[in-house]
């Protein structure tokens, strides 16, 4: 790759970001497509992601993505946000175009397409674990085609929050409580899909897991973890272990890194290519 004054700039902002795999796919698609654009990783320490909007007009990066943990935060500094990015709370790709930096956010799709794909049907109730920008974008896309979504969080106020703010805008039943809430049992039985989407489990920590018991769900639920490093995290494992369908987070990860970068872009990415070459650089790095 050369790189020149005509070369477009995009990257991530997140912190930490250097177990990041963003910069590999996006580059690697580039590449392929004869694209002259570099996709460089920007880490932001806390207490900075206000300085970032103006920083990247001012060197004129033309967008990036959005990580942990600045997908809620980044929203009052950006100029506009697109309808679904508003509904969810969350923006994980920014957009600038004429000055203007505008939000938007494929997690939710990206996850929605990861089911399809792995031939799942939309739950009528599904668990998700988390309550940050990635739990708001996928709950606000099951919530928009008939789930019932119950968010666990190791701060209650939060996942209630979450859910409110669902519920309010979906007017569909969500509801959100404690990991260790006497009330989970009342409803796991019924429960279809259970979504990881926390950073418990992810490299180098690849033995935790979330503080979830497995063997109470149903025999047809749906395991799925948005952790695409490693491959195969405990959660799936254990669930692997006891029978249950998995679903790992590779496929979001592509889905949402390519919808991202058909926005930087305007051209159609080589889908395939990203998720064989990341498939394959996992499962070396996982050997």
């Amino acid at each position: 790759m050369q790189i020149d004054q005509d070369t477009c700039v995009f990257g991530l902002i997140g912190y930490p970001l250097a177990h990041s795999l963003s910069p590999f796919i996006h580059n690697l698609a580039f590449k392929a497509m004869g694209v002259n654009a570099v996709y460089l990783p920007f880490p932001v320490k806390p207490g900075r992601v206000s300085s970032v909007v103006n920083g990247a007009r001012a060197l004129g990066i033309r967008g990036f993505n959005v990580t942990i943990p600045y997908k809620e935060s980044i929203i009052p500094y950006l100029d506009r946000v697109s309808l679904e990015a508003e509904a969810c709370g969350s923006v994980n790709t920014v957009l600038i175009e004429e000055d203007r930096a505008v939000g938007y956010n494929t997690d939710g799709r990206g996850f929605m397409d990861s089911l399809e794909q792995e031939g799942v049907k939309v739950p009528r109730f599904a668990i998700i674990l988390g309550a940050g920008g990635a739990a708001r974008a996928i709950g606000y896309q099951l919530a928009v085609r008939g789930a019932i979504t119950v968010f666990l969080n190791r701060t209650p106020e939060r996942a209630e929050k979450v859910a409110r703010d669902i519920a309010r805008i979906t007017g569909q039943e969500s509801w959100g409580m404690s990991w260790d809430s006497s009330c989970i049992s009342d409803f796991v039985q019924d429960a279809e899909l259970l979504i990881n989407t926390t950073p418990v489990g992810m490299y180098p920590d690849i033995d935790q897991k979330p503080p979830f018991v497995l063997k109470n769900l149903n025999s047809r639920s749906v395991v799925a973890d948005i952790i695409y490093n490693p491959l195969n995290t405990r959660l799936l494992r254990e669930a692997e272990g006891l029978g249950l369908k998995t679903i790992s987070g590779l496929g979001m990860f592509v889905n949402q890194g390519v919808r991202s970068w058909e926005m930087f872009t305007g051209r159609e990415a080589p889908r395939k290519l990203m998720e064989d070459r990341l498939r394959g650089l996992l499962l070396k790095n996982e050997t």
